[in-house]
């Protein structure tokens, strides 16, 4: 084998994850940017996650209400067409309480998205450095794994108990729901795919324990 094609085959097997490496630790100084943005937003210019000097607004879904009076010509439906609309009410003026309950429909996903990206580039770091059949790298996927598949209902839990209280606090009435439309937006994805990588982790464990028994007979 020639010196040249040994460099080309060394560069070519070097670094099979560099792909997904690299587009990583792209979105991982994307992410610091713009964490960097909300946190000069939060502190000068207001209206990050809720917080500032904008109004804080909820979105009734278990109620819709009909009628085309208010419609202009131009937007007016053609005969036997009905429209449905949703209230939304809104505070000009919100407190504290408003705008953390308004945060904690938002931030929760954020931060979600955000530890993933982390974990991910670790797990992607691990299997660069010592290989991809080895039990850091599995037990770093196994974590990410179970982050993404308990993190994604608890963040979902936690907006929707935030939603209904946040609705709740602006409307009067008795009818007071504990959560917000918790059907919809249900992070099946999320979900799915962590118990995937969890199944993953468990057979690079099977792999590495595999590679273990091959050194040792060699």
């Amino acid at each position: 084998m020639t010196a040249e094609s040994a460099a080309a085959k060394s560069s070519s097997t070097r670094n099979p994850l560099e792909p997904v490496a690299g587009l990583v630790t792209a979105l991982c100084a994307l992410v610091a940017v713009f964490l960097a943005l909300k946190t000069f937003a939060a502190a000068g210019i207001g209206g990050a996650f809720g917080w500032g000097d904008g109004s804080v607004c909820a979105t009734d879904p278990s109620t819709q209400g009909g009628g085309a009076d208010w419609l202009s010509r131009t937007m007016a439906p053609r005969p036997g067409i009905d429209v449905l609309f949703t209230p939304r009410y809104c505070d000009n003026s919100p407190s504290g309480g408003a705008r953390l309950l308004s945060t904690l429909t938002e931030l929760p996903s954020s931060a979600l998205c955000i530890g993933a990206l982390f974990l991910l580039y670790r797990v992607i770091r691990a299997a660069r450095q010592d290989g991809p059949y080895t039990a850091r790298t599995a037990d770093r996927l196994r974590l990410l794994g179970w982050y993404l598949a308990v993190g994604s209902v608890v963040c979902h839990v936690t907006e929707s108990v935030a939603g209904a209280a946040l609705l709740n606090s602006l409307r009067a009435g008795d009818h007071r729901p504990l959560f917000y439309d918790v059907d919809h937006g249900m992070p099946y994805f999320a979900l799915l795919t962590g118990i995937g990588l969890l199944s993953l982790a468990r057979i690079m464990r099977v792999g590495t324990a595999m590679r273990e028994d091959l050194e040792g007979v060699i």
